[in-house]
């Protein structure tokens, strides 16, 4: 992988935040620190590989946050 970018947000995609990405080998690790809220936390992707394929994905509400 050339490059990947994750960012985060906490308000249904009005706001982003840069996340710190590990890469490893191929792979990439990012550690999300949550809010004490329960609300739902949404995902913004943007990869690039070796060959230059390039990929942009947005979940909005990606997964659920509780107070559990």
């Amino acid at each position: 992988m050339r490059s990947l970018a994750v960012d985060v947000s906490y308000d249904d995609g009005k706001t982003w935040s840069q996340t710190g990405v590990t890469q490893i080998g191929e792979s990439g690790l990012v550690t999300l620190h949550h809010p004490q809220s329960i609300g739902y936390v949404s995902l913004r992707v943007a990869a690039t590989d070796n060959a230059g394929n390039t990929v942009d994905q947005t979940v909005i509400r990606a997964y659920r946050l509780t107070s559990e």
